[in-house]
């Protein structure tokens, strides 16, 4: 693939934070997204089926989705290196249970994810500041069908009703709060979605972009009380500009 020139202006770099690598996990694994922010393109009916003709739209091999991400040159200041963080496969619980939903871990994410996903690519950066690391990370998943709009409805309709609960792992429990952001509309259907845990004073942003057999997420962590999503927005349309010329 012929890689055009990304965009040359550098976003002004977020406050990211670090020291909060129990809320990057969550954010590592991510699966599905939601509705009250989410914005639509076709959806799919009785009548009129899902047309998924675009290039950005189609089953991906491993070569191509990576060639989409961001690389260290796009990264909005110096001093970023790759992020080599690794984190726990071990189940994760949820308290109330539907809120699997919101972070895309539930039993049909899974499921399809598990029957359906073939290529699964990321790229991760990291950057020192002194009192922690600051991440910003990309991930391209593309799926053999087309990737189910039921699953972003589930988020959609939980990230209210689970403004509160509790995330447990290795026997570790947390308790996360979450709020849907706003996002402009990208790709088929697109999510933003702000995570805090009362274990940390961070916060994570994640950005989910649906486009027909693709689901692209970004996510970073922030000390910024005030979302501004231009940054991961920005990622997030580079990909898909990338996935249309490819």
């Amino acid at each position: 693939m012929t890689r055009p020139a990304r965009r040359a202006t550098r976003l002004a770099a977020p406050l990211l934070v670090a020291g909060s690598l129990l809320l990057a996990a969550c954010g590592d694994e991510p699966e599905p997204p939601p509705e009250s922010t989410t914005q639509e393109g076709q959806v799919p009916t009785e009548t009129s089926p899902e047309v998924l003709d675009k290039p950005e739209q189609q089953e991906l091999d491993a070569t191509t989705a990576q060639e989409a991400l961001p690389t260290l040159d796009d990264m909005p200041d110096d001093g970023w290196a790759i992020d080599s963080s690794t984190f726990s496969d071990a189940p994760i619980s949820y308290e109330p249970a539907e809120c699997a939903d919101v972070e895309f871990d539930s039993q049909a994410a899974n499921a399809f994810t598990d029957e359906h996903r073939v290529v699964r690519e990321q790229a991760r950066f990291s950057k020192y500041i002194g009192d922690g690391n600051l991440i910003t990370a990309t991930y391209i998943e593309s799926h053999d069908e087309p990737y189910p709009t039921s699953l972003l409805d589930a988020a959609g309709q939980h990230v209210t009703d689970c403004g509160t609960y509790t995330h447990t792992q290795n026997d570790y429990t947390t308790t996360r709060h979450v709020e849907a952001i706003s996002v402009p509309p990208l790709g088929d259907r697109s999510f933003g979605l702000r995570l805090t845990s009362d274990r940390s004073g961070s916060y994570t942003d994640r950005l989910y972009v649906r486009s027909g057999h693709n689901l692209i997420i970004v996510m970073v962590l922030s000390h910024e009380e005030t979302y501004d999503g231009e940054l991961m927005t920005s990622y997030a349309e580079d990909i898909l500009e990338e996935l249309k010329t490819s």
